[in-house]
């Protein structure tokens, strides 16, 4: 049976204020359930309660994530999942589909409630003003990914409107020089108007909220690693490359889900 749709001028602010809640309450709920099983079990629990908060909040903002193909199964050792990045919508789809972890600029850190869950995540904020808190957040991801970890990456950098690829960056792919990871390049499209693009996270917040419902379009590409003497630059230029026919892959997904819908 179809959800009640909730009425316009209520829309917004109930899922602002449902944002904040369960937030709270799960930031709540994952410290005392750590606090219950051994040290080497609480990554894990962690993992379980942010990937339930991630599709609560998609199901509560009205987004219907598309995604093909299924994602795969979780890695024997380190994975980097590398993607285009056009909302902070991008953070939630990813973690709800490979958990892991992520970087953030470091204003994220200050923000109300969600810089508590960022933190609660173990994200690794960057300066962007500052060349050695790029250089710290490269050294500690490199190292947590030579511990196992899943890295989730945006190497345009920011946000962008449209379907382009644009260059990517190279310091968050150096992390991966010399190491076996897996990687996983990912393809992202939405509705158009869905970008975050020179606007105030509280005003887009409230733009988005104030939507209906979304579609986001999630293409997942062929896994690999980094080849034998493959630099970060000839890497960086073969992901861009793979995930521009992946985002042009999702945004046909998305056009056929939106006409049958």
């Amino acid at each position: 049976m179809p959800r009640p749709s909730i009425p316009s001028p209520l829309r917004a602010p109930l899922r602002a204020s449902g944002l904040a809640v369960s937030t709270l309450a799960r930031l709540g709920a994952v410290t005392a359930h750590q606090a219950l099983v051994p040290h080497a079990d609480r990554d894990a629990v962690f993992d379980r309660h942010m990937r339930s908060w991630c599709h609560a909040l998609l199901s509560m903002f009205g987004v219907r994530v598309e995604v093909t193909p299924s994602p795969p199964s979780k890695p024997a050792g380190s994975r980097l999942v590398v993607a285009n990045h056009r909302s902070p919508a991008d953070i939630i789809v990813l973690l709800s589909l490979f958990g892991g972890q992520f970087l953030s600029t470091a204003g994220v850190a200050s923000w109300p409630i969600l810089g508590a869950a960022a933190r609660k995540a173990g994200t690794i904020f960057v300066e962007r003003e500052r060349g050695s808190s790029g250089a710290s957040a490269i050294r500690t991801m490199r190292r947590r990914l030579k511990e196992g970890a899943t890295m989730l990456v945006f190497p345009e950098g920011t946000t962008f409107a449209g379907d382009e690829v644009r260059p990517f960056m190279l310091g968050a792919l150096s992390a991966a020089k010399g190491l076996e990871v897996e990687i996983v390049p990912v393809g992202l499209a939405y509705d158009p108007g869905a970008e975050w693009v020179d606007e105030p996270f509280a005003a887009y917040l409230k733009r988005i909220a104030s939507r209906p419902n979304a579609t986001v379009a999630v293409r997942i590409g062929s896994l690999s690693r980094p080849g034998k003497g493959e630099d970060t630059a000839a890497l960086s230029q073969r992901l861009r490359t793979e995930i521009q026919g992946l985002v042009t892959a999702a945004r046909s997904d998305h056009d056929r889900a939106t006409r049958l819908s």
